[in-house]
């Protein structure tokens, strides 16, 4: 393996491991009363109001409600362990400040947009047939989501580099 190769590794996955250590001294009620209602459920939550307004969604908490459905927002479900990945793979592969920047903020964006898409899902998914949340929540969207920000990430790393190679 060539040094630049070596480097990129290493510090991914340091900063991966640092991330999801400042991460779990977040304590669970703040995720769930504090985090999770507001940058997830009520944007959810207003998704699924706009698409099926009889559906008349609330949130409580880290729960999506209705009379049809419930789904529990939980710690891993926000998208945290993908988006600490790609911010280290990012961070990681270096490059402008300017480029750095472009990818912490789109990829920030791509991975949010991602999970709400998944999470809306998630909820339709126990709303029409529960006995298919847990292999859709615990295999297919977790795997697609990964390849979804590994796309993002080649996408970004390949702009970086003709970017950087343009403009020298």
């Amino acid at each position: 393996m060539d040094t630049q190769t070596l480097r990129f590794v290493l510090i991914a996955a340091v900063l991966y491991g640092l991330f999801h250590l400042a991460y779990h001294r977040i304590p669970d009620k703040t995720l769930q009363s504090v985090i999770y209602p507001n940058i997830i459920g009520h944007v959810a939550a207003k998704v699924i109001n706009t698409f099926t307004p009889d559906r008349k969604v609330r949130v409580k908490d880290n729960k999506i409600m209705s009379s049809k459905a419930v789904l529990n927002i939980v710690r891993g479900c926000d998208g945290s362990g993908v988006w600490f990945m790609l911010m280290a793979a990012v961070l990681g592969f270096g490059g402008r400040i300017k480029h750095v920047v472009v990818g912490l903020v789109l990829g920030t964006l791509v991975v949010y947009t991602i999970n709400q898409i998944r999470i809306v899902g998630l909820y339709y998914l126990v709303e029409w047939n529960r006995m298919y949340f847990p292999a859709v929540h615990t295999y297919y969207a977790p795997t697609l989501i990964i390849f979804l920000i590994a796309a993002f990430f080649l996408w970004w790393t390949r702009w970086s580099i003709q970017s950087s190679t343009e403009s020298s």
